[in-house]
């Protein structure tokens, strides 16, 4: 797979309201043994680890910013250095404000699939 549709791919698994392609998503961008990361100031570390682990997370993730605030999320941009991307994205409302934005350090395991997924919030 191309890395622009890779990143595609994983944008959307994050955005998607269809729980059916959210899982298919997940399958072709995780690992089966990926795990993630987030320690924003103010929350709780969080870590997860296994598809089915970072699935509950995405689909509470999805639930509460998507569904929930109908909150977009777009993909700013990406780079890629050996087995390591970086991909930049914001989430805006309806209106086009911008609510959030983000950073995700993913590495990428020998079959090209998320081993290791860091966000980082701003």
């Amino acid at each position: 797979m191309a890395i622009e549709q890779f990143v595609k791919n994983y944008i959307d698994a994050w955005s998607t309201t269809n729980t059916d392609e959210r899982r298919q998503l997940i399958e072709e961008v995780y690992s089966t043994s990926a795990k993630f990361y987030a320690n924003e100031p103010g929350d709780e570390a969080v870590e997860h680890h296994g598809l089915e682990k970072i699935y509950g997370n995405i689909t509470q993730v999805n639930e509460r910013l998507v569904v929930g605030n109908r909150l977009i999320t777009e993909l700013t941009s990406y780079s890629e250095n050996n087995d390591t991307l970086r991909v930049t994205w914001q989430m805006k409302t309806p209106d086009g404000n911008i609510a959030l934005k983000g950073m995700n350090f993913l590495q990428l395991d020998n079959s090209k699939k998320i081993k290791r997924d860091y966000i980082f919030i701003n």
